[in-house]
């Protein structure tokens, strides 16, 4: 009796054309590992840790993780620090070039100082880092910087609720959730 004869559908000779096959499994004790001997998982992207940087003291659970994270797997740290630019509410309002260097300088200032206080607080011992910062929505700037830089994880804080949360939330929406919502890669988010 063959399996067409007692009802079960028979094998293919050949596998379909258009699924793709599936990566072969790789034993656990014959993948890399990182410096603590911790076996990688085979499908990890090969570029360092990206973690969303506001300022030392409001950041510091997310970036504690991420570099952790970026030990355990012997990876740099990329922190990302997205500005936004106030947009006047006024209609046919167009900012002078005095308005924007001083926006510009003010920002600068702002870069410097995170990037000494990041230094001084330790918490980036024992691991290569790097600032980036960049203008626009800090969702879409996370993702496009973890992209380019091929990330292995992307590190997001969640910020604790209250009327002032609240208000930012309904102003420029919740920045774990679109990154969470993009899927693109590994991403942990820290409350």
């Amino acid at each position: 009796m063959t399996a067409a004869d007692d009802g079960a559908p028979a094998e293919p000779d050949t596998p379909e054309p258009d699924r793709p096959s599936a990566p072969p499994v790789v034993p656990v004790g014959e993948r890399p590992t990182g410096p603590s001997g911790i076996p990688l998982p085979p499908d990890l992207r090969s570029g360092p840790v990206v973690v969303g940087v506001d300022d030392v003291a409001a950041c510091g659970r997310p970036l504690r993780a991420a570099v952790f994270l970026a030990r355990a797997m012997g990876r740099s740290v990329i922190a990302v620090h997205v500005r936004r630019r106030a947009v006047p509410l006024v209609e046919g309002y167009v900012p002078i070039p005095e308005e924007l260097e001083l926006d510009e300088n003010a920002e600068d200032a702002l870069e410097a100082t995170l990037s000494a206080d990041l230094a001084a607080s330790g918490e980036m011992t024992g691991v290569s880092w790097e600032l980036v910062s960049t203008s626009g929505d800090a969702a879409a700037e996370l993702i496009r910087i973890a992209d380019e830089r091929d990330a292995a994880c992307l590190v997001v804080g969640k910020r604790h609720s209250g009327f002032a949360e609240f208000l930012h939330r309904i102003a420029s929406g919740s920045v774990s959730r679109a990154v969470v919502a993009s899927q693109k890669l590994p991403v942990m988010v820290v409350p």
